[in-house]
């Protein structure tokens, strides 16, 4: 019977801990992060990582100053010529699901998955291929329009981009 009371007490306390960093003074703490500033946050584009049909890229919200919070889903728009918009923007993936709020320290990275979807997927009528050469990137109020070198095929009448919710991470 004392074994079971010691076994029970043992599990009261290792439960109460988890309880503990619940406390309010714990989610005022984090909820007093501030936001990022959009000159504290770097933008790059990871290497193409193919599966059926759709290539990622990561793009990664890399912090360059002291620790701030961010969170939503990135608007995305391949461009042409002249930073022209080239078809739709990319589509979001994650509607309906709501936005987690990212705290990230200096040289921490935030990043989503940016999916081309393979042209020749779509019947070309109602696709009209074109080579983007580049995409702009934002992620109101954090980041404003950025521009991105990227050599990718993209339907100009249909998205054939995607992206999401961010993610902890620098790989999307």
């Amino acid at each position: 019977m004392r074994r079971v009371k010691s076994v029970l007490s043992i599990v009261v306390v290792a439960t109460a801990v988890p309880l503990a960093a619940l406390a309010p003074s714990s989610l005022s703490a984090a909820s007093a992060t501030p936001s990022c500033a959009a000159s504290q946050l770097s933008v790059t584009i990871g290497r193409a990582q193919g599966t059926a049909g759709t290539t990622y890229y990561s793009i990664a919200f890399t912090n360059r100053a002291g620790t701030c919070a961010i969170w939503g889903v990135p608007a995305i728009q391949p461009v042409g010529s002249g930073r022209r918009a080239l078809g739709p923007m990319a589509r979001n993936t994650s509607m309906g699901m709501m936005p987690l709020r990212h705290v990230i320290n200096y040289g921490q990275s935030v990043s989503v998955a940016y999916g081309v979807v393979d042209t020749g997927n779509y019947p070309s009528a109602s696709c009209a291929a074109r080579r983007a050469k580049g995409i702009n990137v934002s992620l109101a109020p954090f980041v404003p329009t950025t521009y991105r070198p990227l050599s990718i095929m993209v339907c100009t009448r249909r998205a054939s981009t995607t992206t999401r919710l961010l993610s902890p991470g620098a790989k999307g």
